[in-house]
Parts: C-alpha cells; structure tokens; sequence
C-alpha cells in the first residue's frame, strides 16, 4: 500500500534565464546550441537530460522538436555540443547546432514579439477591460488562492493530489512490458484494481496562513507612474510586463519583509543612480532579497549592476549602504550583503559576486529543536512552521526501530535539515547534495548541534551511486527531498535495487513534474 501527503509549502519557481558573453568590440554574443530530435511536450525529461550533462535552463516550446541553450563562450557551447551530439533520446538521436546571434538581434527579436502592432493592441484591449485595482492584479499574480477560503484551498490540493495518483495507476497499467507478461503484471495488481487502493490522507493544514515567507525576493523597477519601486512584477516579464508594485498588500509577505522594501524603496527614491531596466539593459538597482527567520534573524542581501559605477563609486555606495541600514531603528539587521552582477538575466545567481558587509552573512534558523545556519544561496524552507509538521512527519512515516541498527539516506539533503533532525534517533546518517554551498552548510549545522553520526558528499546523488548500494546496516530508510522535477532515473534505479533499502519516503513539492519518478520506482522487473 502506497501513501502519500501533500508537500506544506511551495519552493520558488526561477525563471529561465539567457546567458551572454561580451565580445571584443561593440557587439556582443549570444552562443546558441540548437538541440534537435527532442520529443514534444516532455519538458520535464528533457530538462532532466541536460541536468545529467550539467547544462543549465533552455528554452522550448511544448510542441517544438527542438532547443536552445546558450552560453557564455563558444568553447562551452562547443563542449555542449560534444556531449549531446548523437546521444540517444527517447529512441531517438540527438543532433546540434552551433546558432550565435548578437544580443541586439536576440533583444529585437524579443521586443518585435512583444511590440508588434497585434501585441500591443491585445494588450491595450485587456488594460483596457481589466477592472481590477493593480493591488488585486498583482494579488492574483503571486497569490492566485487568495480569494480562496484556506479550507477549500486545502480541499483543491487534495482533489489534485487525487487526480495524480489516478495518473500514476493509469501510466503504471499501460507499461507496455506488463502486456505480455502475467507475473510482472500480479506485482503491481494495485494498479488494475478498479477503485483506486493508494491510500490518500488529508491534507496536514500549515499553522500560519498569512506572512509565513521567511524569504522573499524583490524586484527594483518602475510603478504604473514611474517612480522607482521595490516590489513585485505585475506580469510576468517575457510577456512585456515590467512594472513593479510595492508588497505592501501581499498576504504572504511577513510584516520585517515589506518594511525593509520600503526603506530600500525610500533608498533607492533618492538615490543619484537609476533602477535597472531591463529592456535598456540600464540602471544599477536590480533586486532585494530578505531572509527574516522566525528567530529573529534578517538577512538583506542588494543587488546591483556594478558595470555602472567605477571603483571609489562602488566603494562610496558599500559605505552609504551600510549607514543607511545600521541606522534603522524600527530593523535589527543580523547581516547585510551585496551582489554585483552585471548579466542580463534577472534575479540572484550564483555568477554574481556576493560580498558581505555587516555581519557573518549567515542568519539561523530553528527547527523541531536543532539550530541551522543559512547562507545567502543555500535553499531553505520558507513557511518554517509548516516545515516542521512535515519533517515530523517524514520522521513519523520512517517508522525507525530503536532497536536495529539504522541507516539513514538524505538524498538532496540540501542544508542537512532532514538528517540533522533525525540523526539522534538513527545510527548513521548520509547526506547527499549537489550543492557544494548548501554542503558547507550541513556539515557545519551538523557540527553545531554536536551531531557526530554524519557524513556528507558534496556530489549529484546518482554519482555517488556506490554510497546508497553499498550501504549494509540493519535497516536503511532513504529520504528523498529533491527539486521540482524529481530526481535522475539512476538513482531510482540504485535505490530500488539495493536489497538492504526496505522503505522511501519521497517528498515532492509537484506530484505531476516528478510523475517520472514515481514510475520509475517501480520494481527493477516491471
């Protein structure tokens, strides 16, 4: 019997973002890689694909048979091709293109999409038949379930939840080597039952409903009347949308966090240096992070497009920055940073160079008792409250026998989170994660809560394949926690066969992106 419950919280969804390379001279380059033969619709597989080769986002439109990446230099863009080239897909193979184009082509291509005369009057028309208030437009843009009471909200999520266990039957009974096989089909019987047997809990309900994001990532831009603004988009930005809305009447954001992006509004109004632009490419103001733990704890972390100051104007502006935010009383600020960073895409990015000003850069958190350190990069929870109903019950599910040995498998352990809370209860606890930055932070959270029984590895989970199969303690339960898309199919793989794993708990924040996966966790011979 299968059971499955809803993930408390949702991460942050980060757009695709372009990747350039300024050229000697005037023009500049976009390094393009044309990939083609790819199936249409399966975004998630291909995304998984070029997540194997360490090839970063893409762009691809369902129905396309083709996609692009690009990058930086040529020479990464030839070392894509390398790894692609004739690699076989979806019983297909793979081919590559080496397509560059200069950034103003690229940059006319994406204003003709969005400024062209049937655009732009669609978008007049529905300007001009919207009657919503820009509060509610931008209400319903990050919170599309506000209007929604909390109960029925809870209500659709298991209704959804509902909908993809009926999913995961129906792809389980069509595999097609249970068609000609009896045995492999009695082994998953439960999927021609005609009710469905997997067992569906209620939805564990979050504690708070109203300001529970302990991290919040603001824009720098323009209101509807153009006055710099800290905020949120009212659209989203390849649609054409760039003007931002102050979050003052966002349910989600905590009460230090839209304080903060108003003094940082206020800061930036009478500034002599102008917000970004992200048609222009202009401006040094770009985006606000806020990390506010419900310790206390605030995190600020400014960036900026450092290409349009010179050194002593930099310098100058660390300086003010620095009076500016030691001198509010109404914020205890436990560490402020900056980040300098001069690409087009928009948001934070680990390319970016971060430096910190005030503080140790770090800000701590506390969950079910144990104490976590968080750096600027590292992924955390953001409803900490509901994360910790859902680690208990992770722990509760893992059903641990005090009196066998155990092993413990974090699988994308991220900050250590899982396996720290756990790791008393256990005999040994392994965690895995590609993140070299979020290890650094386990390995240190463990150390500050004297936890001595774990060990890290700083690696994708299906490169440490030898550490989940060789793993022979008494019992070993794996955990996996992984991104969206759910995890590589070598992984399921080893998990699956190792005879010593008896149980997974597998927590997903987006049952139908890691489907892939559920299937994939079937036994080895189905």
């Amino acid at each position: 019997m299968f059971r499955t419950h809803r993930r408390l919280l949702a991460r942050i969804c980060i757009p695709l973002q372009r990747r350039f390379m300024a050229t000697e001279g005037k023009d500049r380059l976009l390094h393009r890689v044309k990939v083609l033969n790819l199936p249409r619709h399966e975004n998630a597989a291909i995304k998984r694909l070029f997540q194997s080769f360490e090839l970063g986002p893409f762009k691809k439109a369902p129905k396309w048979e083709y996609a692009f990446l690009n990058f930086e230099t040529e020479g990464a863009a030839q070392e894509a091709m390398k790894k692609l080239e004739g690699v076989e897909f979806k019983r297909k193979t793979l081919q590559t293109e080496y397509m560059p184009v200069s950034e103003e082509e690229y940059r006319q291509r994406f204003q003709q999409k969005t400024s062209t005369p049937a655009v732009m009057d669609e978008q007049q028309k529905q300007q001009e038949q919207d009657t919503r208030s820009p509060a509610q437009r931008l209400a319903d843009q990050v919170t599309p379930l506000h209007d929604t009471a909390y109960e029925d909200q809870l209500q659709q999520k298991h209704r959804r939840n509902a909908k993809q266990l009926a999913n995961l039957k129906r792809q389980v009974a069509a595999l097609p080597t249970l068609r000609s096989d009896p045995d492999k089909k009695t082994q998953v019987a439960w999927a021609f039952e005609k009710e469905n047997p997997i067992q569906i809990l209620d939805p564990i309900a979050s504690p708070e409903e109203n300001g529970y994001r302990t991290k919040c990532e603001f824009t720098m831009g323009r209101d509807l009347e153009g006055k710099p603004t800290v905020g949120f988009l009212l659209g989203q930005y390849r649609h054409g949308f760039t003007s931002v809305l102050d979050p003052s009447d966002c349910l989600h954001v905590p009460r230090t966090a839209k304080l903060i992006a108003q003094k940082m509004q206020d800061y930036i109004r009478a500034s002599k240096y102008d917000v970004y632009d992200k048609v222009e490419k202009k401006g040094v103001w770009r985006s606000l992070m806020v990390k506010a733990q419900r310790t206390g704890d605030v995190m600020i972390v400014i960036q900026l497009k450092a290409s349009e100051l010179d050194d002593a104007q930099l310098d100058a502006e660390k300086k003010k920055l620095v009076e500016f935010w030691t001198a509010q009383n109404e914020i205890a600020i436990t560490t402020l940073l900056v980040q300098r960073w001069d690409g087009e895409s928009n948001g934070f990015t680990e390319k970016g160079v971060t430096e910190t000003l005030l503080g140790d850069g770090y800000v701590y958190e506390e969950l079910l008792g144990c104490r976590f350190r968080i750096s600027s990069s590292a992924f955390f929870q953001v409803n900490t409250p509901a994360t910790e109903l859902l680690y208990a019950k992770c722990a509760e599910w893992c059903n641990i026998d005090k009196n066998k040995k155990t092993t413990l498998l974090d699988l994308c352990c991220g900050t250590g989170t899982i396996g720290i809370t756990m790791a008393r209860t256990v005999d040994r606890v392994i965690g895995i994660e590609m993140i070299s930055d979020a290890i650094v932070d386990a390995q240190a959270n463990a150390e500050m809560n004297q936890i001595k029984n774990v060990q890290y590895h700083a690696s994708k989970v299906e490169e440490r394949i030898d550490v989940v199969a060789n793993e022979k303690n008494e019992e070993v339960v794996a955990v996996f926690d992984p991104p969206r898309s759910g995890v590589h199919s070598s992984v399921i793989r080893a998990v699956r066969e190792s005879p010593q794993i008896r149980k997974v708990i597998f927590i997903s924040c987006d049952a139908r992106q890691a489907m892939d996966s559920f299937v994939k966790s079937l036994p080895a011979d189905v």
